[in-house]
Order: structure tokens, then C-alpha cells, then sequence
């Protein structure tokens, strides 16, 4: 490699590395994946950005269902498109990832439905797919919620 080209790819890298270290929220936590004998809690890492949401497992829990023969894998890619909101709760330290479509049928098994009351009069209530998401540390809530809303707008809603 000529000695003029060494600068211009390390400044390339860096400004790669640099750019994925901005708008970017790392958090450690419980994965509660619902199984036949109860739940089961997984450690897993969530890393959020604009376009997309990554969830790293140490083991490989991730497979796609009614996919047999494909490989079970210890982290997934989610692009935000696919998700309809994510909600962050203060009291629960849970994070919901609620979604409808094309995401829930390819790993139906890893969500649970979770309802919402719309209106108390008459009653009436809303029932979604979430993907539960504990934090290790509650202290981080509000902060998680409130970086999530900067990052990703209005789809995410920090509920009491």
C-alpha cells in the first residue's frame, strides 16, 4: 500500500467509528422470553440507534420461527421501521418493544401480548405484541427513556 493512502483510510475509519459511537444507547438487561414452564430470562445488551436495534445474547437463543433448519443465532438486527413504538416504563424498569406486523411473525415466539387500556368509559382496551426488555439498573430509566426519545422521536413513549 502506497504511504499516501495509510492517512486517508484511517481518517475514513475513524470517521466510521465515530459515527456509530454518536445517537447510540447501549443497555444491559433481562430479555423475558415466554416458554411452555413459565419464563425464561436471558442476559442480553441492547444497542439503539435511529435506523436500526441490535440484541446480543451471550447464548444462541435467536432463530427464526417455523425456520428449523436455520441456525440458531446469539444476536438479531431489527430495523426501527419494523417496530411500531417502544414504550419505557418508569416504575417497572421494563422497556416494551411493541410491534404488528412482519417482526412479530418472524420471531413470534420470543413476544407476549401485553393490552393497554385506551378508555375507561366505556371500557376499552388495546391488545399488542411486545418484546420485554428488563434494565439491570432502574436508576437508568428515566435517562434510557428520555435518550430514547430524543433519538428515535415519537415513537417512544415513557409511560408512568
Amino acid at each position: 500500500m502506497p504511504d499516501k493512502a495509510k492517512p486517508i483510510i484511517i481518517f475514513v475509519v475513524i470517521i466510521i467509528l465515530f459515527g456509530q459511537l454518536l445517537g447510540e444507547i447501549r443497555v444491559p438487561g433481562k430479555l423475558i422470553i415466554p416458554t411452555a414452564n413459565g419464563e425464561k430470562r436471558y442476559d442480553v445488551i441492547i444497542t439503539i440507534t435511529k435506523t436500526e436495534m441490535m440484541i446480543e445474547c451471550a447464548k444462541k437463543i435467536f432463530q427464526p420461527f417455523n425456520e428449523f433448519d436455520a441456525p440458531k443465532q446469539s444476536k438479531i438486527r431489527l430495523k426501527m421501521a419494523e417496530i411500531y413504538k417502544i414504550q419505557v416504563s418508569k416504575k417497572g424498569n421494563e422497556i416494551l418493544l411493541l410491534d404488528e406486523g412482519s417482526l412479530c411473525q418472524r420471531y413470534r415466539h420470543l413476544f407476549r401480548p401485553v393490552w393497554k387500556i385506551t378508555r375507561f368509559f366505556p371500557y376499552e382496551e388495546e391488545r399488542k405484541e411486545a418484546l420485554i426488555f428488563i434494565i439491570d439498573k432502574p436508576a437508568d430509566i428515566k435517562a434510557i427513556g428520555e435518550a430514547l426519545i430524543k433519538i428515535i422521536g415519537n415513537r417512544c413513549e415513557v409511560s408512568s
